[in-house]
C-alpha cells in the first residue's frame, strides 16, 4: 500500500510538469508613451503629430526598425504612442548608416511637404506647450492558449 502511494503521488507529479503553459509571450515588443495633453489642445496635438511622429514612424517602418505604429486618445486628455518592434535587436541604438538614411527621408518628407527644417523644428517644440509625457513603457503581448 505504501508504495502504491508512492507511485501514485510521483505520477501526479509528473503529469502536473508535463502540463502545457496557458499562456506565451508573442514575439516583439510595444514601446508605449503615455502623454498628458492639455485640456483643449488635443486637436492641436495629433495636427503637430501627424506633421512630424507620423511621418518618423514611417520612416522608421520603410527602414524596418519598426513593423507597426498606432496612435490612441482616452477621454480625459491622454494620448497613447505606440511603435511595434519586431525584436529587442530593433531598438539597439541606431548605425551612422540607418541614421543618415533616416535624416535623408525625413528631409524629402519636408521637401515634398514644403516646409523646412525650422518649420519642422517649430511644430516639434510646440508640444513642450501642449503635454507632459507621464511615462515611456515596454510592453508585451500574452497569447492564452
Amino acid at each position: 500500500m505504501k508504495y502504491l502511494l508512492l507511485t501514485l503521488i510521483s505520477l501526479s507529479f509528473v503529469s502536473f510538469s508535463q502540463e502545457e503553459p496557458s499562456r506565451e509571450y508573442a514575439p516583439g515588443v510595444w514601446e508605449l508613451t503615455t502623454v498628458d495633453v492639455d485640456w483643449g489642445n488635443m486637436g492641436d496635438y495629433m495636427d503637430g503629430l501627424e506633421q512630424t511622429w507620423v511621418p518618423a514612424a514611417e520612416i522608421q517602418k520603410e527602414m524596418g526598425i519598426i513593423t507597426d505604429y498606432n496612435v490612441w486618445t482616452s477621454n480625459n486628455s491622454v494620448a497613447y504612442l505606440a511603435l511595434y518592434y519586431p525584436s529587442h535587436a530593433n531598438m539597439d541604438p541606431w548605425t551612422e548608416e540607418q541614421q543618415a538614411e533616416f535624416a535623408e527621408k525625413l528631409e524629402e518628407y519636408r521637401e515634398a511637404k514644403g516646409f523646412d527644417a525650422e518649420d519642422y523644428e517649430k511644430i516639434s517644440s510646440s508640444y513642450k506647450e501642449l503635454r507632459d509625457i507621464r511615462s515611456v513603457e515596454l510592453t508585451y503581448q500574452i497569447n492564452f492558449n
